[in-house]
């Protein structure tokens, strides 16, 4: 049985689903996503993952019309048309049908699909034990205005987690051209040093994570200090704790980057109780 997927105002078959060969989302990469999950069928944190899509198709100037309301809607019935509980989510916006060139003329019809699967879970053993993280060779522009938006250019964070695979890590720790951490090629990453959670600025041009918001927020709610900031891979081999996040994924522990052992515990104490504080918020 084809899987049900919405794409352009319908829900329809996935191998009905056809894109033309002129969408600038397939010639550019001129587009936009967003991957969230559900649990128990509510999709979490919904209005934040279409509160950034939206925030990138003004900035991209992407036609976006969608409500999170009606977005609710459609990913209900999805779940009920596949069948699905635990699910991945996966919002796809592209400019769509443009004309002449990188500079489209005229008004373009924009194409959005929204495509539900089962999740696939992360083993549990590895919330026990950690993951491991290489230093990417590739370095992040301190400057390039599209690393801040999850855009459809997605090569480079390709190339980056097959250099991690390649090297049997789970991920790849991405240092900016002025030599400051930014942020993994999938999750944003946390360290904890002196009690204090610290994450990389915005300044570092990172992806505004939805989970690393929740992350501060946490930390607000239950007195830790959190702070966002510039620094750079020294402060992070001398932290007791480090972590990384995704929505789907939520918060890993980190064992060791490049070889080098972090901290004395994993999961560290602050680590173990905003995982369980992040998790009571999900059900």
């Amino acid at each position: 049985m084809s899987n049900l997927i919405f794409l352009n105002d319908k829900i329809i078959k996935e191998t009905e689903g056809l894109l033309g060969t002129l969408d600038r989302g397939f010639l550019y990469g001129d587009g936009l996503f967003e991957t969230l999950r559900t649990y128990g069928k509510t999709p979490f944190r919904l209005e934040d993952h279409v509160a950034r899509l939206s925030n990138s198709a003004q900035y991209f100037d992407i036609p976006f019309h969608y409500t999170s309301q009606q977005i609710r809607q459609i990913i209900e019935h999805l779940l009920t048309g596949n069948n699905l509980k635990d699910a991945y989510i996966r919002m796809t916006l592209s400019r769509g049908l443009g004309f002449n060139g990188l500079i489209p003329t005229g008004t373009c019809t924009p194409t959005f699909a929204v495509h539900t699967k089962p999740l696939p879970a992360y083993p549990a053993a590895l919330y026990k034990t950690g993951v491991s993280l290489i230093i990417s060779r590739i370095r992040r522009s301190a400057t390039c205005p599209i690393s801040c938006h999850k855009t459809l250019n997605f090569l480079t964070n390709y190339l980056i987690k097959r250099e991690a695979a390649e090297k049997g890590a789970h991920d790849a720790l991405i240092l900016n051209t002025d030599n400051h951490i930014a942020e993994c090629a999938v999750s944003n990453i946390f360290i904890i040093d002196k009690n204090t959670v610290i994450t990389p600025s915005s300044k570092a041009n990172i992806l505004p994570g939805i989970t690393r918001k929740i992350i501060l927020e946490l930390c607000k709610e239950n007195g830790i200090h959190a702070s966002e900031e510039l620094f750079g891979l020294e402060r992070v081999f001398g932290a007791s704790e480090v972590f990384i996040t995704n929505a789907l994924m939520e918060i890993m522990p980190v064992l060791k980057i490049d070889g080098h052992a972090i901290g004395k515990l994993v999961p560290g104490a602050i680590t173990k109780l905003l995982h369980d504080k992040y998790k009571s918020l999900t059900y």
